[in-house]
């Protein structure tokens, strides 16, 4: 290329920069250079407004941390670390005798109910306590002995005591006897049933089962009616034996309510008048016992001394 040829490339050259430039030159000609995203947070009012808004973040993630974790110092709440007692306290501490008039913790399972009753013996009513007042049952230990035991056995224990008539039913019945409230629960055995003849009437009491089962654990029910499709020959599949019927408080029965407590139950015994009693021995086979002992007594005396008697021959 021709020396003033490219003189006159490299002028051009030099003149194109030098306007370029110019025109990135604040307040110059030209349009006035920008930075783009996210540059442009740290320039101008942005970069301002950037710095505050962490800032504010900072602190108020600070101010959380030192509230949710205790610094270590008395003001630490002792029950959400990992401590243990100190030796001094520990060793300070005695051992301290049982409370007497401290209530029993009430077992509500067991393998099996422990046979507590004499049917023959004596008569048993069971009264159970609610805040609207006393409901008494007569149970029939004669003819269901083994579902009487089973009642008797956990009143005893105090296991109904506390626990609620889960399920009322107008016109129908009322139920309790579950510690669960809600309808599954048991003592953790079961008891077969005593078929009987005694239709449910409106006050009887019988204990309430599973579809098809023979067998129950500690649910009883009240008829508030009659309920004859629940009776021995009704001819239904499923059917309850009462073993017990309301003599006194029926109208605290048709006053409950679902979730009204059983406060206690508390079983009463009296002895059976009707009950067989042994016949006493007479006074002839007492003496006549004794006489034989006499004569047995002499005969062996008189014996021993005509051995002696001989002896000393």
């Amino acid at each position: 290329m021709p020396p003033n040829r490219r003189r006159q490339r490299q002028q051009q050259h030099r003149g194109q920069r030098a306007r370029r430039q110019r025109g990135y030159v604040s307040g110059g000609q030209g349009q006035a250079y920008k930075p783009g995203f996210p540059m442009n947070l740290f320039t101008g009012r942005a970069a301002l407004a950037t710095f505050a808004a962490v800032g504010v973040v900072l602190m108020v993630a600070g101010i959380s941390l030192a509230a949710f974790l205790p610094d270590g110092g008395q003001d630490a709440d002792i029950d959400e670390l990992p401590t243990v007692p100190a030796a001094e306290d520990a060793a300070a501490a005695e051992p301290t005798e049982p409370d007497p008039d401290a209530t029993p913790e009430i077992v509500r399972n067991f393998e099996f109910a422990e046979f507590v009753i004499a049917p023959e013996a004596e008569l048993y009513t069971a009264t159970i306590s609610t805040s609207k007042g006393d409901i008494v049952i007569e149970l029939f230990a004669d003819i269901a002995p083994n579902t009487v035991n089973s009642f008797v056995f956990l009143a005893e224990k105090r296991y109904f005591d506390g626990l609620v008539f889960h399920r009322v039913v107008e016109n129908f019945v009322v139920q309790g006897g579950d510690p669960t409230g809600t309808g599954n629960g048991g003592p953790g055995y079961d008891t077969f049933d005593e078929p009987n003849e005694v239709h449910n009437e409106a006050g009887t009491v019988a204990m309430a089962k599973g579809s098809g089962q023979p067998f129950f654990g500690s649910q009883f029910f009240i008829n508030l009616k009659d309920n004859p499709a629940l009776d021995f020959d009704a001819g239904n599949r499923d059917r309850f034996y009462p073993f017990g019927r309301v003599i006194e408080g029926m109208d605290v029965v048709n006053a409950l309510v679902q979730g009204d407590v059983m406060e206690s139950v508390t079983i009463t015994r009296a002895p059976n008048p009707d009950a067989p009693t042994p016949e006493p021995e007479t006074e002839g086979e007492g003496e006549e016992e004794g006489d034989g002992e006499s004569e047995d007594e002499t005969e062996a005396e008189g014996d021993a001394e005509t051995e002696d008697e001989t002896g000393d021959n």
